[in-house]
């Protein structure tokens, strides 16, 4: 049996009477969020920083009235509320799945964000099968290593080799070298670092690709058949590793792009060994959760670095390691897209998935107060002395407000809101593909007023 939502429902709910078993769901609800409180649920970010301390819960539940049964007081009416998560949570027999609210249009999403094609009329994702399950994660998992081998560098490691060669190299092993080459004078028993493909990182990746093979999805990751033969070659291993050694991976500042590849691989191979497993305590369900959140995210990266006129730089500091706020490398800031002219930053926007639809003077009406507080600091940061800097926020529905505001303490320093519109396009690719268009309008002609302050109506 199973409970369906769609992400982002934190309004309207889905309501489950006494008779439609709403106890078992509360119960698989309750149990979901001690999982994810105790870290065994995988719950997958597509960006390379995202702190588990900020995982919201995808699903909770208010309970709306009582009734006796039998002499007992028990739940007779409880509403559920989903998060900006998508994915799907079984517990004994029952099964929560928060499929996304976009339709046709979330394939369109995944396609433009990741670079992978999905033909538009594709059926809808759903996570009622694990078969869809696994495509998903599989297409992401590929999208992600793609990005990875792109902006990063192909992970090595020095490791210690210690043998006896014809050729003197780093220290002599005495012990060893006399054991061995005591009546060989020709030979050295040597101990030197060497620089190695043969890492957790790439044992990872050998390791998902093979597994996706035996799922069947070999058409899918075709595309690294070569490089899982230049692993090979290079004496990278292609045995299952275990998922502790994914979680004590310490990334560098080259190798972080691979951070949401392993993160992907952890919930495969999680699942993976679940369904594998003899011992029937373990759930075989396939169980993880998507944060939707950082799709969009990307989605806007990828439509403003396509779109903007090439004088504009745009990046995610997401990617990588962001600024540091304090001397010393303290407390890093990582605004989701900076735009940059001529090494100056013009523009930082706050892709949020959430439904602000107008900036509002306090939360009930627009931006939150905390959101409001952290662009205030992204401004603050990289704003130059005495040059216009905007933030912006951009959700994914219609926006009534389109005002940009002047701090009133700093009038280089604005921020207002700028929407695009998915939530409304109703399936429609040509109303996405306006509302698009329209959305890049109003950013350019913002970014035009800032490097011309003179013919700026803002």
């Amino acid at each position: 049996m199973s409970l369906e939502l769609q992400d982002s429902n934190f309004q309207n709910g889905v309501t489950k009477w006494y008779h439609e078993q709403c106890a078992a769901y509360m119960n698989t609800v309750d149990r979901l969020q001690q999982q994810i409180a105790a870290g065994q649920l995988e719950i997958v970010n597509l960006q390379t920083y995202n702190p588990r301390s900020e995982i919201e819960s995808p699903v909770w539940y208010e309970i709306k009235s009582y009734s006796e049964k039998r002499g007992y007081k028990v739940v007779n009416e409880c509403t559920f509320y989903s998060s900006h998560y998508i994915g799907r949570y079984s517990h004994e027999g029952y099964a929560i799945i928060l499929n996304p609210r976009f339709g046709n249009i979330f394939n369109y999403l995944v396609s433009y964000a990741t670079n992978i094609y999905i033909p538009y009329g594709e059926s809808e994702i759903s996570f009622n099968s694990q078969n869809n399950s696994y495509w998903l994660i599989a297409l992401l998992w590929k999208a992600m290593l793609n990005r990875a081998l792109t902006t990063g560098q192909i992970p090595k490691e020095y490791i210690t080799v210690t043998k006896s060669q014809k050729n003197y190299h780093g220290r002599l092993a005495i012990a060893k070298h006399i054991r061995t080459n005591l009546c060989d004078a020709t030979r050295f028993y040597c101990s030197y670092k060497k620089l190695s493909m043969d890492n957790t990182i790439n044992r990872v990746i050998r390791s998902i690709y093979i597994i996706l093979k035996s799922k069947g999805l070999s058409s899918l990751v075709a595309e690294f058949e070569a490089y899982d033969k230049y692993l090979c070659s290079m004496g990278v291993g292609a045995e299952v590793v275990d998922v502790h050694e994914i979680d004590d991976i310490r990334y560098t500042r080259l190798s972080a792009p691979y951070k949401p590849v392993m993160e992907l691989s952890r919930t495969i191979l999680k699942n993976h060994k679940a369904e594998s497993s003899t011992d029937n305590s373990v759930n075989s369900d396939v169980s993880y959760f998507i944060d939707i959140a950082d799709l969009w995210e990307m989605y806007l990266l990828k439509l403003l670095q396509n779109n903007l006129p090439s004088e504009y730089h745009v990046y995610s500091p997401n990617t990588g390691f962001g600024d540091s706020l304090l001397e010393g490398g303290m407390r890093e800031i990582r605004p989701d897209i900076i735009i940059e002219k001529n090494g100056r930053v013009l523009m930082i926007i706050d892709a949020k998935y959430k439904d602000y639809t107008q900036f509002g003077k306090s939360a009930a009406y627009g931006v939150n107060r905390e959101d409001l507080y952290q662009m205030t600091t992204y401004l603050h940061h990289y704003g130059n002395e005495g040059q216009n800097i905007v933030g912006l926020f951009t959700s994914p529905v219609t926006c009534l407000d389109n005002d940009i505001h002047v701090y009133s303490h700093n009038k280089n320093h604005r921020i207002g809101l700028v929407n695009l519109d998915i939530v409304n396009a109703d399936d429609n690719i040509d109303l996405l593909h306006r509302n698009e268009q329209i959305y890049i309008d109003n950013i350019t002609k913002i970014l035009n007023s800032l490097s011309y302050p003179e013919k700026s109506n803002l």
